[in-house]
């Protein structure tokens, strides 16, 4: 053994404090080398979360799209037909909703959107204030319809004694013996014109009135000429007065169905350009 070796032997003998000293330094290292790998082994975790909620995410998108296209498509339907008077109800998809969200953390796709797709941020964050629309659309939707129903069911009751004017009312009226002529022609002139109209009725092959196919003109003009030409009458006549009560009220059901489909037409009009938007931005989402 050289001297040199045991000189450096001798200048590298360890009391006690020495190897506290090494011990402790080699335990920082440690220490230190556990937390890289701990925070390598986090950040690798928060990665791999995150990309499983964003492919979570983009698996459920394509069924949601679908559902919207097809809200839209029944939405249009529905208010087209809400110009006749035989719409159809609109039948939503049950896929329409925001459920799949809640098995994602929504915090873990940010992160992705931020990290990996930060040009579509802002529109996935447009996304989840959307989903609030969608989330909730089926209850808001069947409460619009059951208001329409009941309301528009009320009205059409209403609307439906015309046919008591050209038949029960009108009989009654030629029959009573104590009803003035005049008023007997007024009435029989008006039913035959009525049923004469060409405007409001579909004929058969006998030239007789078989189905109603203008409501507007029925209301607007010949029950409406009606309340208006039989005031005359009233102070002589009960039944005249009765049939312009029936008259005025299935003139102003008549108004009140138009103004509630117009409404009704509007407010899901648009619904359906907030589901175009949506639908817009789904498909940035998608790309």
């Amino acid at each position: 053994m050289s001297e040199e070796y045991f000189i450096l032997c001798q200048n590298w003998s360890l009391d006690s404090s020495q190897w506290t000293i090494l011990i402790g330094g080699i335990g920082v290292l440690l220490t230190l080398i556990g937390f890289i790998i701990a925070f390598s082994l986090y950040k690798k975790q928060r990665k791999d979360v995150s990309t499983d909620a964003f492919e979570y995410f983009q698996s459920s998108l394509p069924e949601l799209k679908q559902s919207i296209e097809q809200t839209i498509a029944n939405l249009k339907e529905f208010t087209q037909t809400l110009d006749s008077d035989n719409f159809v109800n609109p039948i939503l998809s049950a896929s329409l909703n925001d459920k799949f969200l809640n098995k994602i953390n929504l915090v873990d796709l940010r992160r992705f959107y931020l990290e990996n797709r930060n040009d579509k941020l802002e529109n996935f964050k447009s996304f989840l204030v959307d989903s609030n629309f969608f989330g909730d659309y089926h209850s808001y939707f069947t409460s619009e319809i059951n208001y329409l129903r009941n309301n528009y069911l009320e009205k059409e009751r209403i609307f439906s004694q015309w046919q008591l004017l050209r038949s029960n009312k009108f009989f009654s009226t030629i029959a009573d013996e104590n009803e003035r002529v005049e008023y007997k022609e007024f009435y029989a002139n008006w039913v035959k014109n009525l049923n004469e109209d060409r405007l409001i009725f579909e004929f058969d092959e006998n030239e007789k009135p078989i189905k109603l196919i203008n409501r507007k003109e029925l209301a607007e003009n010949q029950i409406r000429s009606l309340a208006q030409n039989i005031f005359p009458f009233i102070q002589f006549s009960e039944r005249a007065n009765d049939v312009n009560l029936i008259a005025n009220k299935i003139v102003s059901a008549y108004a009140d169905i138009t103004e509630m489909k117009i409404k009704v037409k509007e407010v899901f009009e648009k619904d359906i350009e907030k589901f175009e938007k949506i639908l817009e931005n789904l498909n940035t989402i998608l790309e």
